[in-house]
């Protein structure tokens, strides 16, 4: 059984500078996310996933160099160990991207939007 621990929702002042301080275009259901949540983990027996606070996005992609690495994401969570989440920033579409190796290469798609990513987790 999967359980969902959400965060309050997002500010919406937090949401507006996040969403002007990215070099890309954000997808409608990403942004509402973070209207009804900001972050969340999601947990069962066989998954993990911790969708990070809007105010952390941008520090943490600085953080682990995503624009060096793998300039073509934008990571937006983590398995709590050696996988991040990120969105492809010209689809919109959602990888698995390793930590170390970070890469276009060594990225899996996971899914073509973020809700669908969503609705994969359950």
């Amino acid at each position: 059984m999967l359980k969902i621990e959400k965060n309050r929702p997002a500010d919406s002042n937090e949401i507006a500078e996040f969403t002007t301080s990215v070099d890309f275009s954000l997808s409608g259901d990403f942004i509402d996310f973070y209207k009804e949540a900001d972050g969340a983990s999601f947990l069962s027996e066989s998954l993990y996933v911790n969708i990070w606070p809007v105010a952390k996005l941008v520090d943490l992609n600085e953080s682990y160099k995503v624009s060096d690495y793998a300039p073509e994401f934008f990571l937006f969570g983590s398995d709590g160990g050696g996988s991040a989440y990120g969105i492809e920033k010209k689809t919109g579409a959602i990888f698995e991207i390793p930590f170390i190796g970070m890469s276009y290469e060594d990225a899996m798609l996971l899914s073509r939007s973020f809700k669908d990513f969503l609705t994969s987790l359950h």
